[in-house]
């Protein structure tokens, strides 16, 4: 009897252990793998091999699969992998002292369309002065962009003294966009301060 009662404690013993070490997770190297470095970083490392500064990833938005990143002169949109692992392209940027400089010219807004970056994917983005508070895009439907802060900024002409909120603005489609771009700007209390056409 005592035999017995042995033998099917080390069975159980067995089946425990057995048990045990198939719920326990694989150990091994690549079966939990994480990555070495982050997206920010590998974007910032192919910013800068195209000899552009790269300070800091500022947005990155992965329902439309782009990224913004801040430069000593502006922010460069780019865009990035389905899967968010990889940069794909870096897009034409922002320059803030040409957006100071055309303040006039520009009003409280400025962008830029560029169709068909790769297939199924348009981009319309643009810096925006604190003052314009909401903006209407309506040659694509009415919609409204994303909007991001990016910094206080100079808030006059080159030169000028005061700084003030700036912000970028955004919104992708897989369609091509319309050119030139209608959009209306209204500022606080709902009162319009820009409308109208503007090319690139």
């Amino acid at each position: 009897m005592s035999k017995k009662i042995l033998l099917a404690l080390l069975c159980l013993g067995l089946i425990v252990v057995l048990y045990f070490s198939a719920s326990r997770p694989d150990s091994s190297p690549g079966s939990n793998y994480i990555p070495t470095t982050s997206l920010e970083e590998a974007i910032c490392t192919k910013v800068e091999a195209r000899n552009e500064d790269c300070k800091k990833v500022i947005l990155i938005d992965t329902d439309s699969n782009v990224a913004f990143v801040e430069s000593e002169f502006g922010i460069l949109p780019v865009l990035i992998s389905k899967d968010h692992t990889k940069m794909v392209k870096m897009l034409p940027g922002l320059d803030f002292q040409e957006f100071r400089e055309e303040k006039e010219e520009n009003g409280p807004i400025t962008w830029r369309v560029e169709n068909n970056v790769q297939k199924d994917f348009s981009i319309l983005y643009g810096f925006a002065r604190d003052k314009a508070k909401t903006i209407i895009i309506n040659s694509e439907g009415n919609i409204q962009p994303n909007k991001f802060y990016v910094r206080d900024d100079l808030a006059g002409m080159s030169g000028g003294s005061g700084t003030a909120p700036l912000w970028v603005w955004y919104i992708t489609s897989e369609d091509e966009m319309i050119k030139p771009a209608d959009i209306t700007v209204y500022g606080t209390d709902g009162h319009l301060i820009y409308g109208g056409s503007k090319e690139e």
